[in-house]
């Protein structure tokens, strides 16, 4: 254990680490198995209980968002924690119950439990929360939510694509935590799309605004301005966004905007809740822009795709049709 890390877990334990700091050791225990077992034994020389109870519900969903680590990039119909990260996740969970039940939760334990909704690839679903706020979730989407938010804030977790239209309470913001940044609006409306496996991700504001903390730097938008973040290198950037081509899938549409095959796999697969394997290496590099309505079949896209790629390429389906190659 290096003098950095070991810095860390301290800070860590008193609850004094900034935003970057807490990265960087979260960072650090998934790196290895050997990182992992080092802050095990760490806690256990601080002889801190691993008993996990309800009052936990809400550090360990907030943990499962900052521990979820992104999938190498291929065709895969369920996002899951790695075991060891999982349990490294409930590790964790005795050093910050007290911190975040302290910051975040209300006296009242009925509120402390935290639902959350899982969409499967092909389904979408729709919540509406304690305030009013209503949340449209897209397939392949886990979102965590309170039963009554706390008397300071309105927090939520999103791993996935969501459009919100948030309930306006200018006295206590609503804050939406994902994988890579996070969301501070009071009453607005925006489409949120923050996919780990995906190479970008962005949040589309329609009316109100809002306000997005990322590695330690503050976006502001205005209506119609879209944040775009490259998962890959954490660059991000503001411009203007398409309003309609935003929510399209909530309309059961489908908007693909210059994505590669690859990319576009993944949008297939959540839509049709199917797995698509690209047999080639160089026909992961096809780029396409194309919009497809509601009512268009996976075959009928996959034959638009096709038919005006400059590179040629065949797909054919399986006998059970839940699986297609394409070669």
């Amino acid at each position: 254990m290096n003098t950095m890390s070991e810095e860390l877990m301290n800070g860590y334990l008193n609850g004094t680490l900034s935003q970057r700091e807490e990265r960087e050791l979260l960072a650090w225990v998934k790196e290895s198995e050997d990182n992992l077992k080092v802050f095990k034994q760490f806690l256990a020389d601080h002889q801190f209980s691993q008993s996990l109870g309800d009052e936990t519900s809400q550090a360990w969903a907030k943990l499962k968002v900052k521990l979820t680590s992104q999938p190498e990039r291929k065709s895969s119909r369920v996002l899951q924690l790695p075991r060891w990260v999982r349990v490294a996740a409930i590790a964790v969970i005795a050093l910050l119950a007290g911190f975040f039940v302290n910051q975040f939760l209300q006296p009242d334990m009925s509120t402390l439990a935290l639902n959350e909704i899982v969409v499967p690839n092909g389904e979408k679903a729709q919540v509406r929360l304690s305030d009013g706020t209503v949340v449209y979730l897209n397939a392949g989407t886990t979102f965590s939510y309170p039963a009554a938010f706390s008397q300071k804030q309105r927090e939520v977790l999103l791993v996935g694509e969501a459009f919100f239209e948030v309930s306006k309470d200018r006295s206590k913001p609503f804050i939406i935590e994902t994988p890579d940044f996070d969301v501070r609006v009071t009453g607005t409306s925006f489409n949120l799309k923050t996919y780990p496996e995906d190479h970008e991700n962005s949040l589309t504001l329609h009316s109100g605004s809002v306000e997005i903390t990322q590695a330690g730097k503050n976006y502001q938008l205005n209506p119609g301005d879209q944040y775009t973040l490259n998962t890959e290198t954490q660059q991000a950037s503001v411009g203007k966004g398409n309003l309609a081509k935003s929510r399209l899938w909530n309309e059961g549409g489908i908007y693909l905007e210059n994505l590669d095959l690859e990319e576009i796999a993944r949008v297939l697969e959540r839509k049709f809740d199917v797995e698509l394997i690209i047999a080639k290496e160089e026909l992961k590099v096809i780029r396409y822009n194309g919009q497809f309505k509601a009512h268009e079949s996976l075959e009928e896209v996959l034959h638009v795709i096709q038919k005006t790629s400059p590179v040629k390429f065949d797909y054919e389906l399986n006998e059970t049709k839940d699986q297609i190659t394409i070669h």
